[in-house]
C-alpha cells in the first residue's frame, strides 16, 4: 500500500493539481490531508481516484471535517490530526495521544515544515506544505508512506517546480 500525505494547502488548488498528476500519486491507494485545506475538500475527494481522508485544521473555519480521526488499515492504526492542539511542547502530547489511542502512525501538519521521526515504535510524519512552506529552502513538500514486512516508513518528497 502506498499513502500520500499532504497538509496546509490553504485554498491553493494549483499545487494539489500538480501533485495529482505525478505518477507515484496517481498510483497511490490512499491520500490523506492533515488540515488547513480551505474549501477544496469536496474537489479533492473527486480528483483523487483512491481513498481520501481529511481532517480540519485551525484555519478551516466552519468545516464539517473532523478535527482528528483514527483509521485502521492493514492492522495498523493511523492517528490523523492537524496538530495545532498538540504541538505547543514538541511532539510529546502527540506521542501521548497516539499511545492512548493505540496508534502506530501519527500524521499531522500545522507547522508547514516537513518532519519524520520513528520513536518508541511510533512513526510521526508531518508532510510540510504544498502551498506555503516555512523551511529556509521553501521546498513544497509532501510525504509518501509505504509498508514493507509490516513496517511503515515515510519519505518526504518535493513537488517539482
Amino acid at each position: 500500500m502506498k499513502i500520500i500525505v499532504i497538509s496546509d494547502t490553504h485554498d491553493r488548488r494549483d499545487p494539489m493539481e500538480q501533485l495529482l498528476e505525478l505518477p507515484e500519486v496517481k498510483n497511490a491507494d490512499w491520500l490523506i490531508h492533515c488540515g488547513d485545506i480551505g474549501y477544496d475538500d469536496e474537489w479533492l475527494r473527486y480528483a483523487f481516484r483512491g481513498a481520501v481522508t481529511m481532517v480540519a485544521g485551525n484555519c478551516d473555519y466552519g468545516s464539517n471535517l473532523p478535527r482528528e480521526t483514527v483509521v485502521e488499515r492493514d492492522g495498523v492504526s493511523f492517528f490523523i490530526t492537524h496538530g495545532n492542539r498538540y504541538l505547543s511542547a514538541g511532539i510529546d502530547r502527540l506521542a501521548y495521544r497516539a499511545e492512548e489511542l493505540g496508534c502506530g502512525v501519527v500524521l499531522f501538519g500545522h507547522t508547514h515544515t516537513p518532519f519524520v521521526l520513528k520513536e518508541d515504535g511510533i512513526l510521526f510524519v508531518n508532510p510540510g506544505s504544498l502551498a506555503l512552506p516555512r523551511q529556509a529552502d521553501r521546498r513544497r513538500t509532501y510525504a509518501v508512506l509505504t509498508e514493507k514486512d509490516g513496517e511503515w516508513s515515510a519519505e518526504i518528497r518535493e513537488l517539482p517546480r
